[in-house]
């Protein structure tokens, strides 16, 4: 069987080269770097696809590491980032993604032996449902969130009338962005609803109810609510422009804190996450 620490390792770097290539393909304005970096990209995805395939996570007999939360995370945030490029056309999005994976990779490293102990009563369709679920919608929200805070810059600039100059000519249109900030949140939304329902639905046989009061359960209430309120908006209202972006950057810093400040700090039923 691969290890983690062995198939980490070569993801790692590759997506390393990816977010390189990228980057300074951005900032060199060069076609063909950042090409390098879209197409480097889709090979680490390949490459993570597989060894989940294979399942080199399942090393450890008591569950899933830490690690490999993080890294799981990582997987759907590249999906989302292909997704993107592919629909609309615009490697800019990707770009931003692969240095996410990055961070994410090489946080997994130092957690690659932390067991996490899941109650018996959540299994598969506890993952498929709950955990997919919601890493989807992250993943898509990270996207949307690098998008709002690019559209939101961009507007400045054209608001003040300062010139674009340099690789910022090379960034995707203002109205682009609102588009692919739109995309994300109405397909991000309702798997975020999936994710909190199927989490409440399995709560109820293992804590002897679906709400509880958990910090945590209360954090995503409530990012759910605002939530659904840019969602209502941006499909009924038809949302444009700055207050959609200023939406998803609020709804995204919410989903962080909850992640790293809930997840790891506070005394919720979803402790487990520290390992």
């Amino acid at each position: 069987m691969i290890s983690p620490e062995c198939a980490t390792l070569p993801t790692l770097l590759l997506c390393g080269v990816s977010s390189i290539a990228g980057i300074v393909g951005m900032l060199a304005r060069s076609a063909f770097l950042r090409r390098l970096g879209v197409w480097l990209a889709v090979a680490v995805f390949i490459s993570q696809s597989l060894m989940l395939m294979l399942g080199f996570h399942k090393a450890l007999p008591s569950g899933l590491s830490l690690g490999a939360y993080f890294q799981l995370f990582a997987w759907f945030v590249l999906l989302c980032g292909l997704i993107v490029w592919r629909k609309i056309k615009q490697e800019t999005p990707l770009l931003f993604a692969t240095p996410l994976c990055l961070m994410l990779f090489a946080m997994s490293m130092s957690f690659l032996d932390a067991a996490v102990p899941l109650p018996a009563l959540l299994k598969a369709p506890f993952y498929a449902l709950h955990i997919g679920a919601l890493f989807l919608s992250l993943g898509l929200l990270a996207i949307a969130f690098f998008a709002a805070l690019l559209f939101l810059f961009l507007e400045g600039r054209i608001k003040s009338k300062q010139r674009t100059q340099g690789f910022w000519q090379d960034m995707p249109a203002i109205a682009l962005l609102d588009k692919t900030n739109a995309l994300t949140v109405l397909t991000a939304f309702p798997l975020y609803t999936l994710g909190i329902m199927s989490g409440l639905l399995w709560a109820k046989p293992v804590f002897g109810s679906s709400m509880t009061g958990d910090p945590k359960e209360v954090m995503s209430i409530v990012i759910w609510l605002i939530f659904a309120v840019l969602f209502h908006n941006r499909l009924v209202n038809n949302w444009k422009g700055r207050k959609p972006a200023r939406f998803v950057v609020l709804i995204f810093l919410l989903c962080l804190f909850s992640i790293v400040v809930v997840n790891t700090v506070m005394n919720t039923h979803h402790a487990f996450m520290r390992g």
